[in-house]
């Protein structure tokens, strides 16, 4: 039981603010002093506290400084023109090319034994595909809106800069 009654105290007293007492004296030659206890002559007494407790970051002010040649901005710009840009219109191509060859008539028109001609206009199979070529067509579009929005977002940028 012992090492945990040392163990709580050194907790309690680690947590404890330390503060001293210092005392600024003066002398009759007009000597300043700084002690713990109480002066002999003229003084006073200050509160000293750790510098810590109280002390809160600053956050650093703008850099005034000129950015260099290759600076952030300078990488930005060149990102953007050599891959940002380039990669996002590839990645809106792509996106229409794989959504231009998922044709809803195409699945429904080679189904195997199952052609369109042989099918009843109101069978279950006919209606299950034209609303799974809905959702995927309506999918695409979002895609496709989504892709676009990010490629003028990046001309965008690349304008300001």
């Amino acid at each position: 039981m012992k090492p945990i009654r040392c163990a709580a105290c050194a907790l309690v007293l680690g947590f404890l603010a330390p503060a001293w007492a210092v005392n600024k004296c003066t002398d009759a030659d007009g000597k300043v002093s700084f002690q713990d206890g109480p002066c002999l002559g003229q003084g006073e007494k200050i509160e000293v506290k750790p510098a810590m407790q109280g002390a809160t970051p600053v956050p650093p002010g703008p850099s005034t400084a000129k950015e260099g040649a290759f600076g952030p901005t300078w990488q930005r710009k060149h990102y953007l023109q050599n891959q940002g840009v380039p990669q996002a219109r590839a990645a809106l191509e792509r996106n229409q090319q794989e959504c231009a060859a998922t044709a809803p008539d195409a699945a429904v028109a080679h189904a195997g034994p199952l052609r369109r001609s042989t099918l009843a206009q109101g069978s279950q199979f006919a209606q299950e595909r034209a609303a799974a070529a809905g959702k995927d067509k309506a999918a695409c579009e979002a895609r496709t809106e989504e892709l676009r929005n990010q490629l003028k977002a990046l001309e965008a940028e690349l304008g300001k800069l």
